[in-house]
């Protein structure tokens, strides 16, 4: 079987292959995602440092209650200071029967320390050493 040579079929066949050449389109789309994926990840990481951060003061603030019902003021405030460090703040109140503690400390760790963002906890123990 002889191939007869169409005229124009030649070029015609090389501008349809570079219209359907796209490399490196997907480098490209690759290089514009990967930031707004790392940026999804890292204020995932940041949220889970968050919650990590709001268990630890919860106990540092029923460790408090505790202590401040027992009348015990400078043990909950050392113990906080050891839990949470200098930064952070006791503060106490009575309401009837029952002593609470706030304890409040800015975020630490991740994007949300660069917000400064308050994390606090309230937790009240029964009073008078009871």
């Amino acid at each position: 079987m002889q191939q007869i040579p169409v005229p124009g079929a030649t070029r015609t066949l090389r501008a349809f292959r570079a219209l359907r050449a796209d490399g490196g389109s997907v480098t490209m789309e690759f290089v514009t995602v990967l930031p707004a994926v790392l940026v999804i990840v890292a204020a995932v990481l940041g949220g889970f440092q968050l919650i990590v951060q709001q268990m630890r003061v919860a106990d540092a603030a029923s460790s408090a209650a505790r202590l401040l019902g027992r009348g015990d003021d400078a043990g909950a405030t050392e113990t906080v200071t050891r839990l949470l460090g200098d930064d952070a703040v006791l503060s106490s109140n009575t309401e009837g029967r029952f002593v609470c503690a706030t304890v409040t400390v800015s975020a630490t760790a991740g994007p949300f320390a660069l917000a400064a963002i308050p994390v606090a906890s309230t937790t009240c123990a029964l009073g008078g050493g009871q």
